[in-house]
């Protein structure tokens, strides 16, 4: 088979190119393995180097990991945990001091333990220091667990309301119903406000209606609000209700002054802007005072 002589010297070339850059790859891994500290080995890509597990590296070289008793290397190889019951402390691992009412958890923070249910952590003085302790939540009657270190630890059943550390009916006067956002355990129905520990009928002004949520009134379409009543709108000649209903606007073409809507005067060369109450110069005319001039004279 006859190798044309371009195609020859192409494939010696990229022969060439390869060998070298190979040699290269080759001296420089020669190289970089010479060179490693030790307790070290080459990364598999790129250049560099890792300690091997059991050696943590510092400055420019790898140190052994000191792990202290009842401990282990951590997945990484380069630092230690404490075994379960136990936390990092230091450079070592202090056990776990569980008190009664309590049960271990499996964590290396904290103070490594949780109180059973119904019971509470609390600070107590043990000689001349404190530790925290599991103390039983006091409960009153119709209480329920909060599971919180918070506060009282407990809180009142629905239908009931705190007083104190006891929980007491709640007595929903007429036209009321049970809230538990409401401070006195109970809120008025719609229509109704609350006045003296009872619900007595909201008054409403003429012309108005109470909105969703039966707090406020507002005013009906056609109407707008003066202080404490509603006024009917005076609709001038050419104009309209806007959309919310409690003011006017004019048509297209005209321009509000004062109570009414006065025509728009549109000079030559001129239309009705976008928002229907003034005018712009058409196209190559500019604006100047009350006329459209041509702005390719």
């Amino acid at each position: 088979m006859k190798l044309r002589p371009k195609r020859h010297l192409y494939m010696v070339a990229s022969v060439t190119i390869f060998a070298t850059v190979l040699a290269e790859n080759l001296w420089a891994l020669n190289d970089s393995a010479a060179n490693l500290p030790p307790n070290a080995y080459a990364r598999n890509y790129g250049n560099g180097w890792d300690c091997k597990r059991g050696f943590d590296k510092i400055n420019n070289g790898c140190s052994a990991v000191t792990t202290p008793q009842n401990a282990y290397l951590d997945s990484y190889g380069s630092d230690w945990k404490c075994d379960r019951g136990f936390l990092k402390k230091g450079k070592v691992c202090e056990k776990v001091r569980i008190p009664a009412n309590a049960y271990l958890l499996d964590s290396q923070h904290g103070s490594g333990w949780a109180c059973e249910r119904g019971y509470r952590s609390e600070a107590r003085s043990v000689g001349q220091g404190q530790a925290n302790e599991c103390v039983k939540v006091d409960m009153p009657e119709h209480a329920v667990l909060t599971g919180s270190d918070y506060g009282s630890g407990w809180r009142c059943e629905q239908g009931f309301n705190t007083l104190g550390n006891t929980c007491v009916l709640i007595v929903i006067p007429e036209n009321a119903y049970g809230s538990t956002s409401s401070e006195n355990g109970w809120a008025c129905m719609r229509g109704y406000q609350e006045n003296k520990g009872s619900c007595s009928p909201r008054v409403l002004p003429e012309h108005t209606f109470l909105d969703r949520r039966g707090k406020i009134w507002r005013c009906e379409r056609g109407f707008k609000k003066v202080e404490k009543r509603c006024e009917r709108l005076d609709i001038p000649e050419n104009a309209y209700l806007n959309n919310q209903g409690h003011d006017w606007r004019c048509l297209r073409g005209f321009k509000k002054t004062a109570a009414s809507c006065s025509s728009i005067k549109i000079p030559d060369n001129a239309h009705i802007d976008s928002m229907g109450d003034g005018w712009e110069c058409n196209q190559s005319y500019r604006k100047r005072g009350e006329t459209c001039e041509d702005s390719r004279i």
